[in-house]
Formats: C-alpha cells, structure tokens, sequence
C-alpha cells in the first residue's frame, strides 16, 4: 500500500504512534551525454542533491514529515570543460512515498523536473538530459520513445525491515545505467548516468512541533 502524507486537523481521534525515524538521503548522479547528428555535441553533467524528513511508523506503512530538499551542487559542461551554452532548468530531489512490506522497505524518489529540457545550439536543437529514478518512472507515460537500462548495480533503494531494531542505519546504493531517447525532430540523446546515494536513518524521540506533507495543508497524491 503506497504512503499518504497527513496533515493533524482537530476532532481527529488521538492514534497510537510508532517509532520515530530522522531520515537523510544524499545523491550524487556523475554523467555524460552524446546528441545526434543534427549537432554532434557531447558533454558531462553533476548532480548533487539532498532530501531529509522524519518518518514515523504507522503499522507497515511510514507517514513522512517533510523537512526539506537541498540542491548542493548542478552543473552541465561541453566535454571540453567549457560551461553548456544557454540556461540549464535545475532538478529538485523528492521523495514521492516509502512503502512498507513484511520484509523490507522501499523508498521512491523523483525529481522536478523529471527531464532537462535544453538548448543545444543556436540553431535551435534541443536536447533532454532524463534523470534516474526508482525502481519505476513517469517519464514513460509522457516520453514513449526513451530506454533506459541498468549496466551493473541495482536501482532499488531498500532496507530490511528487520534493520528497525537497531537505533541507527547507514546505507549506500550504487548504479550505473544508460538512456537513449529521439524526440520528433529526429535529436537523438544517449547518456551514461553513475549514481549513488547514501541513506541514513536515525530513531529519535518524536519532535515536539511537526507539520506533515509538504507544509502547504495539501494531501500528496
């Protein structure tokens, strides 16, 4: 059952809580990018990005209290080493919900926007620089017309439930995959991504003042 992020409203019947977690990600995506011929252009992209909250248990499920995305470091360079020509979107880090199995736990991210849509040249070319995620993509609904596929590693962020007994967690994922995509005007983009990310999961007493969802009163879908 997917994760429903709640905001406390008043007349709401008191629940028993669970155990309280602070949870940390870090990402760290390095890779680099060829277009087609229509401009024959390659070069490298940086990606450093953060994503923290508290989690508390709630039966198998996790309700998560947001405290915020950072974005370290976003940078797109030509394969000289030479800033990419013209302005590049920056992506925000989300966590969209963490599933809770009898056996382990899954934690699903996402970025904002999913693709980097860019120009190429002056003549107008564009290209799309499409940023992982896991293990499932809503890119494929907009963009039928890319692949993606895992070289070495595994794209699942996952921990063992039974790692809750202890008062710490630290875990690191690692992965390599490769994108190709060609879009109506016939620019075809390959991409090598090298990602990594470090989760950390703390248990704390619950915090005194805590405001689920995204702070805004909205429910997530």
């Amino acid at each position: 059952m997917l994760l429903a992020l709640f905001l406390f409203s008043g007349g709401q019947p008191a629940r028993e809580q669970g155990q309280f977690w602070q949870v940390t990600i870090r990402l760290l995506v390095q890779g680099d990018f060829r277009t087609g011929p229509a401009t024959e252009k390659s070069g490298v992209y940086l990606l450093e990005a953060g994503w923290s909250a508290f989690l508390e248990e709630d039966g198998p499920d996790f309700i998560i209290y947001h405290l915020g995305s950072q974005l370290f470091r976003w940078e797109v360079r030509t394969a000289d080493g030479q800033p990419w020509p013209g302005p590049i979107p920056s992506p925000e880090l989300k966590l969209d919900y963490v599933e809770g199995k009898e056996e382990e736990i899954n934690f699903y991210y996402s970025f904002d926007p999913e693709v980097i849509d860019c120009s190429a040249d002056p003549a107008g070319h564009r290209i799309k620089l499409v940023l992982p995620d896991v293990p499932w993509s809503r890119v494929l609904e907009k963009m039928p017309w890319f692949k993606r596929k895992t070289i070495s590693g595994q794209r699942t962020i996952e921990l063992q439930r039974s790692q809750l007994a202890g008062r710490e967690i630290r875990k690191e994922f690692n992965w390599i995959e490769e994108t190709s995509l060609q879009d109506s005007s016939q620019l075809t983009v390959s991409q090598r991504s090298r990602v990594k990310i470090f989760l950390e999961l703390n248990r704390c007493q619950q915090p005194a003042v805590l405001r689920p969802g995204d702070g805004t009163g909205r429910r997530s879908a």
